[in-house]
């Protein structure tokens, strides 16, 4: 089992400093909202794990990675903080990244620096076993540590040009060098991890010294066990909803999540205004999730049902069988095309996948934005309701919708605040009501002993400022207006 307990946002975005905890649910998992004000963070934290996804598993950061970068610092970090193993008998890994963009102007980045730590108690994790950073970047110089350790690595014929190459590879495409596999001449994918390859060499040679290879036996060896897990777990068990894949149901595209041959959780797209062409082993790995999704349809839209239906199609470029998929919807005895059904129902069917992994399997990790983006907001509350008193792994969501916050328990609600160096809290406890939704409204509007939830605008000018924009010729006077408004309102705001 795999677990984030911890994640702590530096410099990303408005997020000067952030830090969310993610804690258990009687159930076994975890369930976290994140709400907030437009332009306070929320999305960020989706996106953080997004690239945390992306860095452990050896891939390059999104191809937007550099746009969470703050703009003033122009370095961001995030650390993350997992349980790796049984509760019994515990490890805890930190990693600590930082990124900066490519270039000013560019959308990509690159990883300039990370640190490893291990322990069995995470408030108690010491120094970094591990650690690789860009020296100085006019020349590209990188330094890893333990120093000693890694001079000694350097040492080591068949690892000194690997090291280096993989060090600039890593770092021109946007990759953690710490979790990268080999560079290799001949540009292969499936190369053995640089970790792992290195652990191996030191073992093999009689060059390296006793202390180096007593180091690299008690903790290179160690984070070779849990490189590989979280790998296996970033890969195979980390789903991300962005809004910009939730966008997805207005191009008619959605994301399908389903089990490969070998097992593992992918996802692809499935275009609803079209017949898809597939293999024969896609269509029916797609008809075993489509049958899942029937299951499940009907309790969250009655007498809703789905199914899958296939065709002939020309063969593929290399010869190989194809058929064509469409995806159809059923209400008693109408069907129609699954496209013609309501976005917030094409939206809720998107996520399907995502929630059945959350829900059933403990190492999952789920992080929707906008999760009650087009659902009816009873609907969205009894969802949220269900998955917090079932739910064997980890959801996150970011939402507007305040009716989570009567159906779940404080410790699943995490709103943001209106400052930007301690940008999460937790919903004030001590009030009249134990409605978490009246607690928050509350506390936006009348304030509490904590950092401000809501930076509210000046009273009547959203109003008088539309007013102005439609009659351009009243410019001048309409000013003069809006500012002794304005005054007045802020005076009121004092007041």
């Amino acid at each position: 089992m795999i677990r984030l307990k911890k994640l702590v946002l530096d410099n990303m975005r408005n997020i000067s400093h952030g830090v969310l905890n993610f804690d258990d649910l009687p159930a076994g998992g975890s369930v976290t909202g994140i709400y907030g004000q437009n332009g306070s963070g929320k999305t960020t934290v989706i996106d953080a794990i997004g690239m945390l996804r992306a860095l452990l598993s050896g891939a390059m950061l999104p191809e937007t990675a550099g746009d969470v970068v703050n703009a003033s610092t122009g370095l961001a970090a995030m650390t993350a903080t997992f349980l790796i193993g049984e509760r019994q008998k515990p490890s805890y890994l930190e990693y600590k990244v930082s990124i900066r963009k490519a270039n000013p102007d560019s959308t990509r980045a690159r990883v300039v620096a990370e640190s490893i730590r291990i322990g069995d108690n995470p408030s108690r994790l010491g120094r970094e076993v591990l650690g690789h950073r860009m020296e100085d970047s006019q020349t590209g110089g990188f330094v890893s540590t333990p120093a000693y350790v890694w001079r000694s690595i350097e040492a080591i014929a068949a690892a000194k040009t690997v090291v280096p190459r993989t060090a600039d590879r890593a770092y021109m495409e946007g990759r953690s060098f710490l979790f990268s596999r080999c560079a290799t001449l001949d540009d292969r994918t499936d190369s053995e991890f640089l970790i792992d390859w290195l652990v191996t060499c030191a073992c093999k040679t009689k060059s390296i010294s006793s202390r180096s290879l007593a180091y690299i036996n008690e903790h290179f060896d160690e984070f070779v066990h849990l490189r590989k897990a979280l790998c296996d777990y970033a890969t195979n068990d980390i789903f991300v909803s962005t809004t910009r894949r939730g966008s997805y149901a207005a191009y008619a595209l959605i994301p399908i999540m389903e089990e490969n041959s070998e097992g593992r959780n992918t996802e692809f797209l499935f275009d609803l205004l079209q017949p898809n062409p597939l293999t024969p082993g896609q269509a029916k790995r797609l008809g075993e999730t489509v049958e899942s999704f029937d299951r499940i349809l009907p309790t969250i839209v009655p007498g809703l049902h789905v199914s899958l239906k296939t065709g002939t199609a020309p063969s593929g470029k290399d010869g190989e069988d194809r058929v064509t998929a469409e995806l159809f919807s059923h209400r008693g005895d109408v069907t129609v095309p699954f496209r013609c059904e309501s976005e917030g129902i094409i939206r809720i069917t998107a996520l399907l996948g995502y929630l059945k992994h959350a829900y059933n399997d403990e190492s999952a990790l789920v992080a929707v934005d906008e999760f009650d983006s087009g659902v009816f907001e009873l609907l969205l509350g009894d969802m949220l309701y269900q998955l917090a008193n079932g739910c064997a792994g980890q959801l996150v969501f970011t939402a507007h919708n305040l009716r989570a916050l009567e159906v779940l328990p404080n410790s699943c609600i995490r709103t943001t605040v209106t400052n930007p160096d301690n940008r999460f809290t937790t919903i004030p406890r001590k009030s009249a009501t134990n409605n978490q939704r009246r607690r928050y409204l509350t506390a936006s509007e009348l304030g509490w002993n904590g950092p401000d939830i809501y930076d509210s605008p000046t009273p009547r000018m959203f109003g008088n400022s539309l007013y102005a924009a439609g009659h351009p010729d009243e410019d001048d006077d309409i000013d003069g207006a809006l500012a002794e408004l304005n005054n007045a309102g802020t005076e009121e705001d004092r007041g």
